[in-house]
């Protein structure tokens, strides 16, 4: 069984070959995509096992997914074939209205994804479990779906949690005190997010004091993602900094969950916080190179060997 529980909502992404309002868009390449998913892809390529609980519609889009977890090693046993529901897509603009950026398209009201429940977790498959990870994108996606990470949770040995808030799918406000409820009720050993999330579940932005906070909350370590100023993390006394790579951005959508992979996986391994941070801070950096969100993600020999070329180890 699995080292690494993750519970959420693969997604088929139909990524545009040129950049531009998706109205002049003629070509599009399909990507197996979802936050929890690159999450596993990241996990597996760092000598971590990981499994996904999920679910995925009777349809070509589905069996695409679970073939493609199957291939990248990912456990796909608690993947679950809803014969109701459809297999969620979303389109993503790139480049458009911000030259910088990529804006997700999601057609998934009523997908299988969201039709996760508490009865598709399986309490063995999940306590036997190292860790137990899940996102706020899969508070939000059901009512149902929350109550399977809740029931996940509380079945647990250690939990990770990416914020990961969405505007599309809820309101910083809804979002931030359902997150907070997370935090209020569980011991979170990595919790991942950035300034704008953390704005809208504590009311502060600034690294030192955002983790001073979550410590109180009872946080063990914090990855904190500051996009193209780098990323921080935290443990206890310890805080290391690494700054962004300077790379070409083709596509930035699943930079932040290959970097939280990676640095779980990692941590998991017991690499120095600092090692780490630097292995996932590549992983990050190659994924916005290229298009789809978890291709790219490198093993950690291959991450090694590039920042030992580059000087940072």
């Amino acid at each position: 069984m699995p080292e690494v529980v993750a519970l959420g909502e693969p997604l088929i992404e139909l990524n545009p070959i040129t950049k531009g309002p998706l109205r002049f868009v003629n070509y599009f390449e399909k990507h197996v995509a979802g936050s929890e998913l690159n999450f596993c892809v990241a996990v597996t390529r760092n000598g971590v096992s990981c499994g996904l609980i999920a679910r995925v519609g009777e349809d070509e889009f589905g069996a695409n997914i679970i073939e493609y977890l199957r291939g990248q090693g990912v456990d796909s046993s608690h993947v679950k074939v809803d014969k109701e529901g459809f297999t969620g897509v979303f389109f993503l603009q790139r480049g458009f209205p911000n030259p910088f950026a990529s804006e997700p398209f999601y057609y998934r009201k009523g997908s299988a994804g969201s039709r996760l429940s508490p009865e598709d977790v399986d309490e063995e498959y999940v306590r036997q479990a190292r860790l137990v990870h899940s996102t706020g994108i899969t508070l939000a996606i059901s009512e149902t779906a929350r109550e399977a990470v809740f029931k996940a949770f509380d079945l647990a040995r250690a939990i990770s949690f990416d914020t990961n808030i969405r505007p599309k799918l809820w309101s910083p406000e809804e979002a931030g005190k359902a997150i907070r409820s997370i935090l209020e009720k569980y011991d979170v050993e990595v919790f991942i997010t950035d300034p704008d999330d953390t704005k809208a579940i504590l009311g502060v932005t600034e690294p030192d004091e955002a983790f001073r906070k979550y410590r109180e909350l009872g946080v063990k370590v914090l990855l904190y993602k500051l996009g193209s100023r780098g990323a921080v993390a935290f443990r206890e006394s310890e805080k290391v900094s690494v700054p962004a790579l300077n790379v070409s951005v083709e596509d930035p959508v699943g930079a932040g969950d290959a970097m939280a992979g990676t640095f779980t996986a990692l941590y998991l391994r017991g690499y120095p916080l600092e090692k780490a941070l630097k292995v996932a801070s590549l992983a990050s950096a190659l994924v916005v190179t290229v298009r789809g969100d978890n291709e790219i993600i490198p093993r950690t020999e291959d991450a090694e060997r590039v920042l030992r070329e580059l000087g940072w180890l």
